[in-house]
């Protein structure tokens, strides 16, 4: 789903937001942000990374397995990529998380450098649909 971000905002009579009580309610459920950049521009991204995508898939397949990865994907908007991405993981702790990162094969092998942040989840909606006749799930 694409916004414009001028959607209307929720009208809420006079009142009847306490900030107290939101900030109370949020989720907080401790993340953490992997930003994995390019070390330098590269005319094509792909090509760079190519002799070692398939051990960075590798790598992040066994992260899910593992129940460390939550979600990640590049940082893309269309067909423009510059070779970066995002990860948020799950970890004990921001040294654990570092950790996690410093394993991530782009970053060990020096085409990517990657930073790590505290990420916390604590609003949105995430719809997921699985249709079992047409073997299909969709993600919104």
């Amino acid at each position: 789903m694409t916004t414009t971000g001028n959607e209307k905002l929720p009208d809420h009579p006079e009142g009847s937001f306490d900030l107290e009580d939101h900030l109370k309610n949020l989720r907080q459920v401790q993340l953490y942000m992997m930003r994995m950049d390019m070390v330098h521009p590269v005319d094509s991204p792909m090509e760079y990374l190519a002799p070692h995508i398939q051990e960075h898939i590798l790598w992040l397949a066994t992260q899910e397995k593992n129940g460390v990865l939550f979600l990640s994907g590049a940082n893309a908007a269309g067909q423009e990529w510059d070779g970066s991405g995002t990860a948020i993981i799950r970890a004990s702790s921001l040294e654990a998380a570092v950790a996690i990162s410093d394993t991530e094969p782009f970053h060990r092998e020096g085409l990517r450098v990657n930073t790590v942040h505290g990420w916390q989840l604590n609003e949105g909606t995430v719809r997921l649909t699985f249709s079992l006749f047409s073997d299909s799930f969709s993600l919104d």
